[in-house]
């Protein structure tokens, strides 16, 4: 598999380096990170985006979203080939014509957890070579309708959020006195166990939430108090807040 890839920031090198087999041809950005990855990794580096484009029939999408589509549109694709996009909010209409006669995919995937291969992504609409290189870099979540993707691909933002979370949660522990690295390991497992238990367990989720709250107990008071604090609420809102930037109008 050859895959080009325009944008070479921290997401493209979370990529090349969860996805083991793969012949990457770089576009040259800033940095010398494209230079690096070429060291550490055997990626090739075009001399510009557009010699990335002539020579990949498969191409991946990593650049800033702001600036993205115009990249785009100053580029020449061709029938045959498949463009991929991981830029936040770039609709699938809006890349289907920055790319044409290309074909337009969109993806979304947390980034440093792929280059893990345990990393979550998206994909619509549904390609089976796209869904193969996902693959490499952790389970994929495939989409028949734009707006299923579009409220799916949130989860970009709530993952990026749940580090925030996590620190948060380790540095009250190394506050009360236990040392940095246990409280990293306590926390991040923690959350994979519990994450486990989502997945695996066949109660639902309501179920499982009763299941390890005793009333009056410790978990019910810490709950009580983010909910009276609207901790939990907070969450809806940031979210609808970052689907309503990438969807207007939604």
């Amino acid at each position: 598999m050859k895959i080009g890839i325009l944008g070479v920031g921290h997401l493209a090198e979370y990529l090349v380096r969860g996805a083991a087999g793969v012949e990457f041809v770089l576009s040259p950005g800033s940095g010398g990170k494209a230079d690096r990855l070429a060291a550490r990794f055997g990626c090739t580096v075009a001399g510009s985006n557009q010699a990335v484009v002539d020579q990949c029939d498969m191409v991946l999408v990593c650049l800033p979203a702001a600036t993205g589509l115009a990249v785009l549109q100053g580029l020449q694709f061709h029938a045959g080939q498949s463009v991929c996009s991981a830029m936040a909010g770039a609709s699938w209409a809006a890349l289907s014509a920055a790319v044409g006669p290309a074909q337009a995919f969109c993806t979304m995937m947390p980034g440093f957890a792929n280059a893990f291969s345990v990393g979550p992504s998206l994909l619509y609409p549904d390609d089976a070579k796209w869904g193969a290189f996902l693959a490499l870099l952790g389970p994929v979540h495939r989409f028949d309708d734009a707006r299923s993707f579009e409220t799916a691909a949130v989860f970009g933002a709530m993952s990026g959020a749940s580090f925030y979370l996590l620190r948060h949660l380790m540095r009250w522990y190394v506050a009360q006195g236990l040392e940095e690295a246990a409280a990293r390991a306590l926390v991040a497992e923690t959350f994979r166990g519990n994450a486990e238990v989502f997945l695996r367990a066949d109660a639902g989720l309501d179920a499982i939430a009763d299941g390890v709250t005793t009333k009056g107990g410790i978990t019910a008071q810490l709950v009580g108090v983010l909910e009276g604090a609207g901790a939990l609420a907070a969450w809806d809102a940031g979210m609808d807040a970052v689907l309503a930037r990438m969807v207007p109008g939604r």
